[in-house]
């Protein structure tokens, strides 16, 4: 008698204590949520386009929009031309406001490169002509076309050696084996994960009519979509955040494990492509209905993937240094 009164006091005790828990998560959530939007509405790039940093950002989109033009495995000539425009502008404003910058430098560098691989088009191009001849000391941006396998050559060289190598590539033209994806992830899951919680999972799309309605939804693989074997997704389970502070802690971890996925495809030979998943919450739901990704799984990121032709182009888009990312509080040394 005695145990079953302690047994229930115990039930009371730990419900009592699981509904203030509930209640103090939703609570620090709201707060949470609250201040990403204050910071979002205050210093989002989208919303302060006359800040350096935002405007620098929007013109390494629109020249990766080209880069990728450039390096599509079907490309057409006549391309892109709404972007050239939009490029040309937005570089004579960068410029007027903030003068010279190595990003913007290799913007004029790819409208360069566009306008070398037109030289047969017959169609005039007296605006980007003027605009180039403005800026007379910008090399064309060189695009590397490289062999399959000189581009995994450093499979086996040192770390820095081997992150360099690898590359986003957008040309597929073969199966990748079911154990080579998952000797990728298993790879994947060395990754690090906050108190080993191990947020992420991964789902492979192989069946290619669910790719093309993926694909769509995504919005981004116009011109190499279709020539993709599998589509790896990777999620991240919300059911291991525990408090409402770690309401970026699915994204967190997932990004990590999607990097280190990366490198593993690289690793064995698959070629892939990152796919941002910046869709509207009606998109995002649909994908977990079709694909039946469960609803305690947050999409993080679509990777494309397939097995390289012999030949293949690759975007140059060039990094920044570390001097412009890295910044030293205190003085230790």
């Amino acid at each position: 008698m005695a145990s079953s009164v302690a047994e229930s006091v115990k039930r009371v005790k730990h419900a009592v204590y699981a509904f203030f828990s509930r209640l103090a998560v939703r609570r620090e959530a709201s707060r949470a949520f609250r201040y990403d939007r204050e910071q979002f509405m205050k210093n989002a790039g989208a919303l302060h386009l006359d800040r350096k940093a935002a405007a620098r950002a929007e013109i390494v989109m629109g020249y990766h929009v080209l880069e990728k033009g450039l390096t599509m495995p079907r490309r057409r000539l006549g391309f892109g031309k709404g972007a050239v425009v939009r490029l040309m502008g937005l570089v004579d404003s960068f410029e007027r406001r903030f003068g010279a910058d190595p990003q913007v430098e290799h913007a004029v560098g790819v409208l360069r490169s566009y306008r070398e691989l037109h030289r047969e088009w017959p169609e005039p191009m007296p605006r980007l002509d003027a605009f180039l001849a403005a800026r007379p000391n910008v090399s064309a941006a060189l695009e590397p076309h490289v062999k399959r396998a000189e581009f995994f050559a450093a499979k086996d060289a040192p770390f820095p050696e081997f992150a360099a190598s690898r590359h986003v590539v957008r040309h597929f033209a073969g199966p990748v084996p079911r154990e080579t994806i998952e000797a990728a992830v298993a790879l994947a899951t060395t990754a690090p994960s906050a108190c080993n919680r191990q947020h992420a999972r991964v789902h492979v799309v192989d069946d290619h009519a669910l790719r093309d309605r993926l694909f769509a939804a995504q919005g981004g693989t116009r011109g190499f979509g279709s020539d993709a074997d599998k589509v790896i997704v990777v999620t991240s389970d919300l059911s291991a955040v525990r408090w409402g502070w770690e309401r970026h802690d699915c994204y967190v971890n997932g990004g990590i494990f999607v990097m280190n996925l990366c490198y593993a495809l690289h690793y064995f030979g698959v070629a892939h492509c990152i796919l941002h998943w910046s869709v509207s919450p009606e998109v995002d739901r649909a994908a977990h209905d079709f694909l039946g990704i469960p609803p305690n799984e947050a999409i993080v990121q679509v990777i494309a993937c397939g097995l390289p032709p012999e030949e293949f182009d690759v975007a140059a888009s060039p990094r920044l240094a570390a001097s412009d990312v890295l910044t030293w509080h205190g003085d230790g040394k």
